[in-house]
């Protein structure tokens, strides 16, 4: 009997996270849970997030790999990063937060459009926002889904969709991330966020910066919210940016967040490259110095062999290997094949195509329910 492959260890594994994740759903919508009080919430949220999002991922594909969490964690990317790519992944996150506003601003107005009501939060009113409660909600909104969603889908499914090649890795993850929320209001942005951090975590080879930027783009808002209440700096932020733009001309509103976001979506990419060069790109350099300094030709290893003008050549068969290995070295240390190497078997992907047909089913049955 083969092994059981990552791929198929991942399906199951992220199915059985689903699941649970859509009966608490169930549950709540029920209210079975209501005896919790106003503590409801808090206690739902600590459970999907530890116990789904973190545990589930971690002992499972541990279990079925048969191998030390140790090994599962150096799987999900448990690299460190220094000082300065931390201080990098912070400002992706406050462009990342920022750029939000525009997407999600914009797939609300396209499915407004085919009649969908967005609900309204049930109408609570704050009539006080502490700072004991500004701090929990960072801890359920914020540093929770930052530490726990990343280990589930950064870490497990990245790990699991490894040998389908950078492209379909970013896609088909970032796709479970969005429908992993099992909202239509939160599908589009949340997809194109997944990919944004599958593609830092790749490049990066490492979780942490999807971490910090998951992060910060749910921590702003949380500050934002706890600002608002209680009249600190930037807590009128998204109102004045509101009123600013329904009180303009519509065609220069319109020209000046354009040009917000065209100069946002180049310093994002530049934040990225100097991202890469902190990260992946020090390591391959630190790779590629090592590996000249033991097999760059010289007069003690190789003979010297001269052509017609008396210039000293490498022997042919190193020159290939040299030119064959320094194109190899990068694609192959960032962590992941830029190419399929594998095509899973049908009985592989059960589990994903399990997983996709439930949580599909879910949202789009919630897109129905908005338009009713």
């Amino acid at each position: 009997m083969k092994p059981r492959t990552d791929f198929f260890n991942a399906g199951l594994t992220y199915y059985v996270l689903i699941i649970l994740f859509v009966l608490v759903r169930i549950s709540t919508a029920v209210d079975l849970f209501s005896f919790l009080g106003d503590a409801e919430s808090y206690i739902l949220n600590g459970l999907i997030q530890i116990g789904f999002m973190f545990l589930v991922p971690v002992v499972m594909f541990t279990l079925l790999n048969k191998q030390s969490f140790k090994t599962t964690f150096k799987d999900f990317r448990f690299n460190k990063i220094n000082f300065k790519s931390v201080l990098i992944s912070i400002g992706i996150g406050v462009l990342v937060f920022l750029l939000n506003i525009a997407v999600s601003s914009f797939f609300s107005f396209i499915l407004q459009l085919f009649g969908y009501n967005y609900s309204t939060g049930g109408g609570t009113i704050i009539t006080s926002y502490p700072f004991w409660m500004f701090l929990v909600n960072l801890l359920i909104t914020a540093i929770l889904p930052g530490f726990c969603e990343e280990v589930a889908h950064r870490g497990l499914l990245l790990r699991g969709f490894k040998d389908l090649g950078m492209k379909k890795a970013i896609i088909l993850s970032a796709l479970l991330f969005g429908l992993m929320h099992l909202n239509i209001e939160q599908f589009f942005y949340a997809s194109i966020i997944g990919a944004l951090l599958a593609f830092l975590t790749i490049s990066t080879n490492s979780i942490f910066p999807a971490m910090i930027v998951h992060f910060m783009n749910n921590g702003i808002s949380v500050y934002l919210d706890y600002a608002g209440a209680n009249n600190l700096f930037l807590g009128d932020f998204l109102s004045e940016i509101s009123s600013a733009i329904t009180g303009s001309n519509f065609f220069v509103a319109m020209l000046i967040i354009l040009l917000v976001l065209i100069a946002a979506i180049f310093l994002l990419v530049w934040l990225i490259y100097l991202l890469f060069k902190q990260t992946t790109g020090k390591r391959i350099g630190n790779l590629v110095k090592d590996f000249k300094e033991q097999f760059e030709p010289n007069a003690q290893t190789y003979a010297k062999q001269e052509n017609a003008e008396g210039a000293l050549v490498q022997p042919e068969s190193q020159t290939s290997y040299l030119k064959e290995v320094s194109l190899k070295i990068p694609v192959e240390y960032i962590g992941i094949n830029i190419h399929q190497t594998r095509k899973p078997a049908f009985k592989e992907k059960i589990f994903l195509y399990s997983t996709l047909i439930l949580s599909i089913g879910v949202t789009i049955s919630t897109f129905i329910w908005g338009t009713l």
